[in-house]
């Protein structure tokens, strides 16, 4: 049984809309399709035994599944980083939008496993690139200042999405077929890619650093500038965190005795706490896109993970479930912020810095879940947390005492102070 929606999750997405009221209108598809792609990635989960009863799917198989949007997202998203900022970031989107609504039609009409199988790569694509050519549309768009809000503005809205798409997929699914839900975002998503071409251009700024330099090289770049490492160290912690939370979580959880529609009420409170946060860190804007405080939050969740690396317990867990989901809404609506401005410094671009740190993020995402489960299986799911614990300890250290100035981007020492802004906000 799905959990109820609750008024503090209707709050969460009543102030997720609040913060883009002063985003141009040439940008609010983007945001939509950064809605879309999250939903369609939490569809799956409850999803997942309709499609192995009617397609007779293995475990094996199942898992094959849910890793497939991983690794085509993490093949493309260094790919799309480069072409984006050579072509155009925009145009590129609007091909993303088209895969959306493809792979969402193939994963709700999918006759056998190979087709279902193939949707889901198309739509790894289809996420890889709309969370970096479509973001780095968003950082394109507008001031040092502007770009931490609207980037950041992603997470909660990413957040909104990934909270209410599991709901939306499973009871429509429930009532008319796994093909309903699809068929509806395959729908919106050519809504949205129409919407993007016939929508004003947000011209960016006429800065030599917005352009990237042909010379420049990304392995290069990550090699001379923290401000391009330093997102996909964070990602990469993030993505480990997340992983192996989401797959040992409600197992132990379910192995002490809490009930599945207990859990999910303490993932619906996570995600609410998650958007709250991502909410709060986007509006300081430019003041919290900063390494230093990436490292604050990556040291914070390497000492919540002393709660289930103690004991795994349901309320110290349960505590540790809860807690964390605010340091990772902070780390990860930070990164991109930090990514674009170190691009644009290294001379890279925004669009190609940014897809290195949707690498560490998709890598991650592969990584944790068969690691975690590995380890929880030789040695208890405690062992999993214990060794993740040095690995965020040892990133949190880096970005804190790291060299500073390495990389650092211009406009990080001109922006203005919040003083300076209407009413003190971005």
């Amino acid at each position: 049984m799905l959990p109820r929606w609750s008024g503090s999750a209707r709050g969460a997405t009543r102030a997720a809309v609040l913060s883009l009221r002063r985003i141009p209108p040439g940008l609010l598809p983007i945001y939509g399709l950064v809605f879309v792609a999250a939903m369609v990635q939490s569809a799956l989960a409850p999803l997942g035994p309709l499609y192995a009863a009617q397609l007779h799917l293995s475990r094996v198989q199942l898992g094959e599944l849910f890793a497939a949007a991983g690794f085509s997202t993490l093949l493309v998203v260094l790919p799309v980083g480069v072409f984006g900022d050579r072509l155009g970031s925009r145009r590129i989107t609007v091909g993303a939008a088209v895969l959306i609504a493809l792979s969402a039609l193939g994963q709700g009409l999918a006759p056998d496993f190979l087709l279902l199988l193939a949707s889901r790569v198309v739509f790894g694509v289809a996420f890889g690139t709309v969370w970096t050519a479509g973001v780095a549309y968003l950082s394109e768009s507008g001031s040092a200042e502007q770009r931490s809000a609207r980037l950041g503005a992603t997470i909660p809205v990413s957040g909104v999405a990934t909270s209410v798409g599991p709901a939306f997929a499973g009871v429509l699914a429930a009532q008319a077929g796994v093909g309903v839900p699809f068929a509806v975002i395959a729908a919106i998503a050519v809504l949205i890619a129409v919407a993007l071409m016939r929508a004003p251009v947000v011209a960016p700024p006429t800065t030599r650093a917005s352009r990237p330099s042909r010379s420049s090289s990304p392995w290069k770049a990550a090699r001379t500038s923290r401000l391009v490492v330093a997102p996909a160290v964070i990602m990469v912690i993030a993505g480990l965190s997340n992983s192996v939370t989401n797959l040992l979580g409600p197992v132990q959880l379910r192995v002490n005795g809490v009930s599945i529609n207990a859990i999910g009420v303490l993932l619906a409170a996570a995600a609410v706490l998650y958007i709250l946060a991502s909410l709060y860190v986007s509006r300081l804007g430019a003041r919290a896109a900063t390494v230093r405080a990436a490292g604050i939050a990556t040291f914070l969740l390497g000492a919540s993970l002393l709660l289930p690396a103690a004991s795994t317990a349901t309320v110290p867990l349960c505590a540790f479930i809860l807690i964390r989901s605010m340091f990772h809404a902070a780390m990860t609506t930070i990164a991109y912020p930090i990514a674009a401005a170190g691009g644009e410094a290294a001379g890279i671009g925004a669009s190609t810095a940014l897809g290195l740190t949707n690498a560490g993020w998709a890598a991650s995402s592969v990584v944790g879940p068969l690691a975690g489960g590995a380890i929880a299986q030789a040695g208890g799911n405690r062992a999993a947390f214990a060794v993740l614990l040095p690995l965020t300890l040892i990133a949190a250290v880096w970005l804190l005492v790291g060299r500073r100035g390495l990389g650092e981007h211009p406009a990080a020492r001109t922006a203005p102070r919040p003083s300076d802004l209407p009413d003190g906000n971005p």
